[in-house]
């Protein structure tokens, strides 16, 4: 009889951990903790050989809207992993955003964008900013430690 008391403890005991360790976590994180967990798995999934992946460097960008207290949180930096010969190309840049809505206490991520290396080589040859600069990096990925990319 002993025993299954323990054991009905045990299998109660177990599940209701994991939540709590969940939740705690969640808790600590906090938004930016959400975004880049939300932005690791979104790059993830755009990789080729997706346990290759390394974050080369990473730094985040926080803007809150004065009007509704909303903080949009921009992840930005630069991601590798192994290609199709299974050699590293030497990165991409990547930008997410995510918001977080203090009015209605949620959160989403709403986009995580990799860098394509051929426009990013066409816009350079012609001396201009690629899309992923003007529509991307320059408006989430700028402060006052990161400026604003430049046409070469």
């Amino acid at each position: 009889m002993k025993i299954l008391k323990w054991l009905a403890v045990l299998i109660l005991a177990i599940p209701l951990a994991l939540v709590l360790g969940i939740y705690v976590r969640n808790k600590t994180v906090g938004p930016v903790g959400w975004a880049e967990d939300n932005t690791l798995k979104q790059l993830r999934l755009k990789m080729k050989d997706p346990d290759s992946m390394v974050v080369r460097t990473s730094y985040v960008v926080q803007k809150t809207d004065p009007a509704s207290s909303d903080v949009t949180i921009a992840i930005c930096g630069i991601v590798d992993g192994k290609n199709s010969f299974g050699g590293y190309s030497g990165g991409s840049r990547f930008m997410s955003r995510s918001v977080d809505y203090k009015s209605t206490n949620t959160f989403d991520t709403y986009e995580v964008i990799l860098e394509d290396p051929e426009e990013t080589r066409t816009a350079e040859s012609v001396h201009m900013l690629s899309g992923f600069d003007k529509v991307y990096w320059n408006q989430h990925c700028v402060d006052d430690g990161h400026p604003a990319a430049k046409p070469k």
